[in-house]
């Protein structure tokens, strides 16, 4: 279930700074989804040994977990992506993201 901090990604800035260890979370669209409390899956936006360029949403969720969704390009010399960068890879629609 969505919790107390989670944010629709179409509501944050295309210029909102997406650091390494911010939670993405995807819920399951094309199904009528009655319970949505078990339907997502979790990723976390990590580093990629050994490359300087960019980042991955890797997966967290049980049986899932260590599959890579994504990569998005980090703004150099910078150790960020931005928000455009991620929705543009991910999507708008049933897209949430937590910032701990």
């Amino acid at each position: 279930m969505q919790s107390k901090g989670w944010i629709p990604l179409i509501n944050i800035s295309n210029d909102e700074k997406i650091w390494v260890g911010t939670k993405i979370r995807l819920f399951n669209a094309g199904l009528n989804v009655t319970d949505k409390e078990y339907d997502y899956y979790d990723y976390l936006v990590s580093y990629i040994y050994d490359n300087n360029d960019l980042l991955q949403l890797t997966n967290l969720s049980q049986g899932e977990a260590g599959n890579i969704l994504c990569v998005i390009p980090k703004e150099k010399p910078y150790h960020y992506s931005l928000g455009k960068s991620l929705k543009d890879a991910v999507g708008l629609d049933n897209s949430y993201v937590l910032f701990e």
